[in-house]
């Protein structure tokens, strides 16, 4: 469960429905249980009953529009534009009257670059997902609590973060250093991902964020002190992958109300006869090509 308040949570991974057009059904790989032919869609029950929509389109026959139907969805809570072959005059054409008022999770995938959010506000929108550098107005979204993107090397989204009363933020590509916790300091976040990046090599300074529930670290080949976190009396799920620098892996031990950790690819990192004392006290733990 997501340690995040939203208002209307994300729909599970069984109820997202895959909307395509017809002509591209013979190159989906999945099943057809929850398939939507947006030139050809169902009565306006089922329709009513969607909560969560990926579009999809192959290699051969990328997506050009944004289909009309989306915005007569009016139970929509998420939309993921992409993975997928999307054109970039989908995502950089999108306006917020294409989308449906009871949206309130968005995630999308542009070619690489750099995507500036022109849509216009989305005042319910509670989590948006970039998989770009992502420009935005703050003022586009006063509901925003969660934010996922790859921030560029100035610190420009960053800042426009800070303006936002954010509970979750994930970083891709993280091109900065430990000070970056100096500048996330006066966000209640409760949720941080690091996800990727060169720059990293300590958690010294992650104590500015004492309510943290929820931290992922990933590919993060630098990083190694974690020591920090010792000093997050609320941590309790707790997700590193593929860290193999990490040299003080022992502060697991003090994390009295950790409940799930994901350990996996960080190699030898000495975490020795702790592992059994992790499986053995933890609700979940997934620990994986780490001793």
């Amino acid at each position: 469960m997501s340690p995040i308040p939203f208002s209307t949570p994300l729909p599970g991974r069984d109820q997202t429905w895959r909307f395509m057009h017809s002509r591209q059904s013979a190159h989906f790989p999945g099943d057809d249980a929850r398939l939507v032919f947006y030139d050809a869609p169902p009565d306006e029950a089922t329709l009513a009953q969607i909560t969560d929509v990926h579009l999809w389109a192959p290699h051969e026959d990328p997506l050009q529009v944004l289909p009309e139907l989306i915005a007569r969805l009016p139970s929509l809570v998420h939309l993921s534009i992409g993975p997928g072959v999307i054109l970039p005059s989908v995502v950089k054409g999108l306006r917020a009257d294409m989308l449906p008022a009871s949206l309130r999770h968005l995630s999308m995938h542009p070619q690489s670059g750099t995507y500036t959010w022109q849509a216009g506000p989305m005042p319910r929108l509670e989590s948006l997902t970039v998989g770009a550098t992502l420009r935005l107005d703050p003022q586009d979204f006063p509901a925003l609590i969660s934010l996922s993107a790859i921030p560029d090397r100035r610190g420009a989204l960053v800042d426009s973060a800070l303006q936002l009363a954010l509970k979750e933020l994930n970083l891709w590509n993280v091109p900065f250093d430990s000070s970056l916790f100096n500048r996330l300091a006066p966000l209640p976040l409760v949720a941080l991902g690091l996800l990727g990046g060169r720059t990293l090599t300590t958690l010294s300074g992650i104590e500015q964020l004492p309510g943290l529930r929820s931290l992922r670290l990933k590919n993060l080949p630098l990083l190694d002190t974690i020591g920090s976190i010792a000093t997050l009396a609320e941590l309790e799920f707790l997700n590193i992958q593929y860290c193999a620098r990490i040299a003080d892996i022992s502060v697991l031990a003090t994390l009295r109300r950790l409940q799930e950790l994901t350990l996996v690819g960080c190699g030898n990192v000495g975490l020795g006869q702790l592992e059994h004392t992790l499986r053995a006290s933890l609700r979940r733990a997934n620990i994986a090509a780490t001793r």
